[in-house]
């Protein structure tokens, strides 16, 4: 009995150690981002004054890149990218838009979903929230976007 299992115990290593080295072998073809910026920082902006950042980044891969989804971490930012997929050589871009309702320091992030040799990825932003100015008035949106490359 202990020599039958010893053999299932053997086999059953070896199956696992061979299954864990296909997994962990990267696809040298595989799309990959290559990002302009990862952290952006809005420096002040106004409260409850809806900023937006479009993170720029280029498929340096030699397969198409597909951003399937972008994770937020509040409902405070709302998320847009390239739905198409990006050629190798070609730009795409997410998009995050953030309204801040509570003032003094933040830091956000999103979390990129795609089919490239990092298939998470993590994007920040950050600044600080000033108070608004008890008008009675209605804000207006003000969009701040990163230089176009």
């Amino acid at each position: 009995m202990k020599k039958l299992f010893s053999i299932i115990a053997i086999v059953s290593f070896s199956m696992a150690t061979i299954f864990a080295q296909e997994l962990t072998e990267a696809n040298p073809n595989a799309p990959e981002f290559k990002w302009v910026e990862e952290t952006h920082d809005f420096g002040t902006i106004p409260q409850s004054v809806p900023v937006t950042n479009k993170f720029y980044f280029e498929n340096v891969g030699k397969e198409p890149l597909i951003v399937s989804n972008v994770q937020k971490t509040c409902g405070c930012t709302v998320t847009d990218w390239t739905k198409e997929p990006v050629m190798p050589g070609q730009k795409g871009f997410v998009a995050a838009e953030f309204n801040a309702a509570k003032e003094g320091p933040f830091t956000k992030a999103i979390t990129v979903q795609s089919n490239s040799k990092t298939p998470n990825v993590k994007l920040y932003f950050k600044g600080t929230v000033q108070k608004a100015e008890q008008t009675g008035s209605v804000p207006e949106q003000k969009t701040i976007f990163n230089s176009d490359n």
